[in-house]
Protein backbone atom coordinates (compact mmCIF):
# COMPACT_ATOMS: atom_id res chain seq x y z
CA UNK A 1 0.00 0.00 0.00
CA UNK A 2 1.80 3.39 -0.83
CA UNK A 3 2.24 6.18 1.57
CA UNK A 4 -1.09 8.21 -0.20
CA UNK A 5 -3.35 5.80 0.24
CA UNK A 6 -2.25 5.26 3.95
CA UNK A 7 -2.55 8.96 5.03
CA UNK A 8 -6.21 8.95 2.79
CA UNK A 9 -7.26 6.00 4.82
CA UNK A 10 -6.21 7.21 7.92
CA UNK A 11 -7.88 10.92 6.94
CA UNK A 12 -11.11 9.01 5.93
CA UNK A 13 -11.03 7.41 9.25
CA UNK A 14 -10.63 10.21 11.52
CA UNK A 15 -13.47 12.07 9.68
CA UNK A 16 -15.79 8.77 10.24
CA UNK A 17 -14.69 9.37 14.41
CA UNK A 18 -15.31 13.15 14.30
CA UNK A 19 -18.69 12.53 12.66
CA UNK A 20 -19.61 9.80 15.12
CA UNK A 21 -18.49 12.59 18.51
CA UNK A 22 -20.47 15.50 16.73
CA UNK A 23 -23.41 13.05 16.48
CA UNK A 24 -23.20 11.99 20.00
CA UNK A 25 -23.20 15.52 21.35
CA UNK A 26 -26.51 16.58 19.96
CA UNK A 27 -28.44 14.51 22.00
CA UNK A 28 -26.99 15.91 25.40
CA UNK A 29 -24.56 17.35 27.81
CA UNK A 30 -22.95 16.49 31.26
CA UNK A 31 -20.43 18.94 32.29
CA UNK A 32 -20.65 18.63 35.75
CA UNK A 33 -22.81 22.12 36.44
CA UNK A 34 -20.62 24.30 34.28
CA UNK A 35 -23.29 25.42 32.30
CA UNK A 36 -26.59 24.77 33.98
CA UNK A 37 -25.49 24.69 37.74
CA UNK A 38 -26.92 24.15 41.81
CA UNK A 39 -27.02 26.83 43.65
CA UNK A 40 -27.93 24.31 46.55
CA UNK A 41 -30.81 25.07 49.07
CA UNK A 42 -32.54 28.31 50.18
CA UNK A 43 -35.12 29.98 52.60
CA UNK A 44 -37.25 31.30 50.12
CA UNK A 45 -37.45 32.44 46.35
CA UNK A 46 -35.03 35.44 46.76
CA UNK A 47 -32.24 33.41 47.21
CA UNK A 48 -31.26 36.05 49.92
CA UNK A 49 -30.48 33.40 52.82
CA UNK A 50 -29.30 29.65 52.39
CA UNK A 51 -31.29 26.54 53.79
CA UNK A 52 -29.07 24.03 54.90
CA UNK A 53 -31.51 21.38 56.33
CA UNK A 54 -33.25 20.81 59.55
CA UNK A 55 -34.81 18.54 62.22
CA UNK A 56 -37.56 16.85 61.54
CA UNK A 57 -39.83 14.20 64.07
CA UNK A 58 -39.64 10.93 62.21
CA UNK A 59 -43.16 9.91 63.15
CA UNK A 60 -45.21 13.38 62.81
CA UNK A 61 -43.44 14.90 59.67
CA UNK A 62 -44.68 13.68 56.42
CA UNK A 63 -43.17 15.70 54.05
CA UNK A 64 -39.46 18.18 53.69
CA UNK A 65 -39.65 21.04 53.43
CA UNK A 66 -42.25 21.04 56.26
CA UNK A 67 -44.44 24.13 58.00
CA UNK A 68 -42.25 25.11 60.85
CA UNK A 69 -43.78 28.62 61.87
CA UNK A 70 -47.57 26.71 61.76
CA UNK A 71 -48.95 29.46 58.71
CA UNK A 72 -50.09 26.47 56.88
CA UNK A 73 -47.68 26.60 54.09
CA UNK A 74 -44.25 25.12 53.37
CA UNK A 75 -41.23 26.62 54.58
CA UNK A 76 -37.51 26.34 52.87
CA UNK A 77 -36.26 24.05 50.18
CA UNK A 78 -36.16 25.96 47.48
CA UNK A 79 -33.76 24.94 44.82
CA UNK A 80 -31.57 27.73 43.26
CA UNK A 81 -30.30 27.33 39.44
CA UNK A 82 -28.23 29.20 37.30
CA UNK A 83 -28.09 28.83 33.57
CA UNK A 84 -24.47 30.27 32.31
CA UNK A 85 -24.97 29.63 28.37
CA UNK A 86 -26.13 32.37 25.65
CA UNK A 87 -29.13 29.79 25.14
CA UNK A 88 -32.12 29.24 27.38
CA UNK A 89 -33.12 26.07 29.27
CA UNK A 90 -36.16 25.01 30.34
CA UNK A 91 -36.36 22.27 33.64
CA UNK A 92 -38.11 20.07 34.02
CA UNK A 93 -37.38 18.05 37.21
CA UNK A 94 -34.96 17.16 40.03
CA UNK A 95 -33.68 13.98 40.70
CA UNK A 96 -33.47 13.00 43.96
CA UNK A 97 -31.58 10.11 46.17
CA UNK A 98 -30.96 9.48 49.73
CA UNK A 99 -28.78 8.10 52.45
CA UNK A 100 -29.54 7.60 55.90
CA UNK A 101 -26.38 7.49 58.13
CA UNK A 102 -25.45 4.26 59.97
CA UNK A 103 -28.08 2.29 57.91
CA UNK A 104 -27.75 -0.22 55.14
CA UNK A 105 -31.49 0.36 54.05
CA UNK A 106 -31.96 1.42 50.28
CA UNK A 107 -34.38 4.25 50.39
CA UNK A 108 -35.98 4.61 46.83
CA UNK A 109 -34.96 7.34 44.80
CA UNK A 110 -37.86 10.15 43.70
CA UNK A 111 -38.39 12.71 41.01
CA UNK A 112 -39.54 16.24 41.44
CA UNK A 113 -41.56 17.41 38.31
CA UNK A 114 -40.38 20.81 37.94
CA UNK A 115 -40.70 23.78 35.42
CA UNK A 116 -38.96 26.33 35.05
CA UNK A 117 -37.57 28.29 32.47
CA UNK A 118 -33.89 30.20 32.99
CA UNK A 119 -33.04 32.56 30.17
CA UNK A 120 -29.81 33.07 28.99
CA UNK A 121 -27.02 34.45 30.75
CA UNK A 122 -26.59 37.73 28.49
CA UNK A 123 -30.48 38.70 29.34
CA UNK A 124 -31.46 38.50 25.89
CA UNK A 125 -35.14 37.53 27.11
CA UNK A 126 -37.07 38.54 30.32
CA UNK A 127 -36.81 35.08 31.86
CA UNK A 128 -33.75 35.41 34.40
CA UNK A 129 -30.92 33.60 34.15
CA UNK A 130 -31.27 32.32 37.96
CA UNK A 131 -34.66 31.08 39.67
CA UNK A 132 -35.15 29.41 43.08
CA UNK A 133 -38.19 26.79 43.16
CA UNK A 134 -39.34 25.09 46.18
CA UNK A 135 -39.38 21.28 46.03
CA UNK A 136 -40.09 18.18 47.49
CA UNK A 137 -36.86 16.61 49.09
CA UNK A 138 -38.40 14.12 50.88
CA UNK A 139 -42.12 13.32 49.69
CA UNK A 140 -44.55 12.03 51.07
CA UNK A 141 -43.71 8.52 49.75
CA UNK A 142 -40.24 8.98 50.59
CA UNK A 143 -41.19 9.61 54.43
CA UNK A 144 -44.12 6.77 54.02
CA UNK A 145 -41.21 4.06 53.25
CA UNK A 146 -38.74 5.21 56.06
CA UNK A 147 -41.73 5.05 58.63
CA UNK A 148 -42.47 1.35 57.48
CA UNK A 149 -38.78 0.54 57.70
CA UNK A 150 -38.14 1.85 61.28
CA UNK A 151 -36.66 -1.31 62.53
CA UNK A 152 -34.33 -1.16 59.95
CA UNK A 153 -33.12 2.56 60.88
CA UNK A 154 -30.60 3.84 63.77
CA UNK A 155 -31.90 4.46 66.70
CA UNK A 156 -32.99 8.51 67.26
CA UNK A 157 -31.82 10.74 66.03
CA UNK A 158 -30.44 9.69 63.13
CA UNK A 159 -29.26 11.82 60.03
CA UNK A 160 -30.54 11.54 56.17
CA UNK A 161 -28.74 13.17 53.59
CA UNK A 162 -31.08 14.01 49.99
CA UNK A 163 -28.73 14.49 47.27
CA UNK A 164 -30.64 16.35 44.04
CA UNK A 165 -29.70 16.78 40.57
CA UNK A 166 -32.00 19.26 38.29
CA UNK A 167 -32.62 18.09 34.45
CA UNK A 168 -33.01 20.47 31.41
CA UNK A 169 -33.04 20.90 27.58
CA UNK A 170 -31.65 23.67 25.72
CA UNK A 171 -32.94 25.79 23.13
CA UNK A 172 -31.06 23.38 21.26
CA UNK A 173 -32.28 20.11 22.28
CA UNK A 174 -29.09 19.63 24.36
CA UNK A 175 -30.03 17.61 28.23
CA UNK A 176 -27.64 19.21 31.10
CA UNK A 177 -27.73 17.86 34.52
CA UNK A 178 -26.78 19.92 37.20
CA UNK A 179 -23.96 19.61 39.60
CA UNK A 180 -25.62 17.72 42.75
CA UNK A 181 -26.60 19.55 45.70
CA UNK A 182 -27.41 18.29 49.16
CA UNK A 183 -29.82 18.70 51.87
CA UNK A 184 -29.62 17.35 55.64
CA UNK A 185 -32.60 16.02 57.56
CA UNK A 186 -32.05 14.79 61.12
CA UNK A 187 -34.86 12.95 62.12
CA UNK A 188 -36.22 12.95 65.83
CA UNK A 189 -38.90 11.37 68.27
CA UNK A 190 -40.51 14.69 68.44
CA UNK A 191 -40.50 18.21 66.39
CA UNK A 192 -37.86 20.63 67.71
CA UNK A 193 -35.34 18.00 69.39
CA UNK A 194 -32.57 19.16 68.15
CA UNK A 195 -30.93 22.28 66.41
CA UNK A 196 -31.24 22.68 62.65
CA UNK A 197 -27.96 20.99 60.95
CA UNK A 198 -25.05 22.59 58.90
CA UNK A 199 -23.33 21.74 56.36
CA UNK A 200 -20.94 18.50 56.63
CA UNK A 201 -17.06 18.54 56.35
CA UNK A 202 -16.22 18.21 53.09
CA UNK A 203 -19.28 19.98 51.59
CA UNK A 204 -18.58 23.70 50.04
CA UNK A 205 -20.92 26.93 50.52
CA UNK A 206 -22.53 29.07 47.48
CA UNK A 207 -21.69 32.30 47.65
CA UNK A 208 -21.67 32.19 52.05
CA UNK A 209 -25.07 30.67 52.04
CA UNK A 210 -24.33 27.78 53.59
CA UNK A 211 -25.75 25.28 50.95
CA UNK A 212 -24.26 22.06 50.36
CA UNK A 213 -23.70 21.79 46.46
CA UNK A 214 -20.53 19.21 45.01
CA UNK A 215 -19.47 19.19 41.09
Amino acid sequence: MGTGRIFGSIAIFASIVALATWSGCGGGSNDQGVSLRSLGFFADATGSAGDAGRCASLRDTTIIPNDLNGDGSLDGGFLGLENSMLQGVNVDHVDLSYFINGSNLAIPNDVFALSVRLGPVSGAEPNSNRAFSQIAIVGPAIMKFINDNSSRLPDLPFSLVASATAVGTADNSDDFRTNRSTYQVVFTALSGGCANPTPTPGESLEGGTGTGTEG
